[in-house]
């Protein structure tokens, strides 16, 4: 993909109508979003997604890596919905096993703190590929477990995203993630592609990103909008 190609598929992006419609295995995990890089020694991280409403998403994580092959970490998710009037929180548990060149396994323990939420166990697989000192593209294939994440009758959910990656020196990045997930039994009912345009900016040892979710493929979600603000340091 020539660099003018890419920035123009991002521009295009950022004039869509987006939509709040990232299925909830997005968030099972314990980083602040997909992110292949290598964890700091520790590190500690806060977020906030909007649909510009009253439904607002606050990740806060903590992770660190034990060597150079094991990381470990775990985040904290409250929803707020109808302006505080109804809450939900979960805790995701995971860690993550890096194979060398870019390649990782991780496995995510997410259980629901409220009643009518359910608990979920999700595999996933990631690589990071550079094809140039400037352009890199990640990929990420997972698979998630049990009723908080396949519903009461679903058996598995699967999702497959990739994150071309433009890289501007070592201090900002202009990312577009393309993601897609659907269940088995129920994948004509709940099949999501989203397309989420990021911009990200490294401060020190604190990573500032800002991104967009466009969500297709889903006409009832298409009237909402949604933005995402995110914020990693190394403690």
């Amino acid at each position: 993909m020539k660099i003018s190609h890419f920035i123009i598929f991002v521009l295009i992006g950022l004039c869509i109508q987006n939509a709040f419609a990232l299925d909830r295995i997005w968030n099972m995990r314990y980083t602040l979003g997909p992110d292949a890089r290598p964890s700091p020694k520790f590190g500690a991280g806060l977020g906030l997604r909007s649909d510009f409403g009253s439904n607002v998403l606050f990740p806060v994580n903590i992770l660190g890596s034990l060597n150079k092959e094991w990381e470990l970490g775990a985040k904290v998710d409250m929803y707020t919905y109808n302006k505080m009037d109804n809450m939900e929180a979960s805790i995701d548990i995971g860690g993550r096993y890096r194979m060398g060149a870019g390649r990782f396994v991780e496995l995510d323990g997410y259980f629901g703190l409220n009643r009518n939420n359910g608990s979920a166990m999700v595999l996933t697989y990631g690589k990071e590929v550079y094809i140039a000192s400037n352009f890199s593209n990640s990929y990420e294939a997972r698979a998630g477990f049990f009723d908080g994440v396949t519903g009461e009758d679903g058996y598995v959910k699967f999702t497959l995203g990739t994150i071309p990656t433009l890289h501007f020196g070592k201090s900002f990045l202009c990312m577009i993630e393309i993601t897609s997930s659907g269940s088995a039994g129920h994948f004509r009912d709940d099949f999501m592609v989203d397309i989420i345009p990021k911009l990200e900016l490294a401060l020190g040892s604190t990573r500032v990103r800002l991104e967009f979710d466009i969500g297709v493929l889903q006409d009832d979600n298409n009237d909402q909008k949604s933005i995402g603000l995110y914020v990693q340091t190394a403690l």
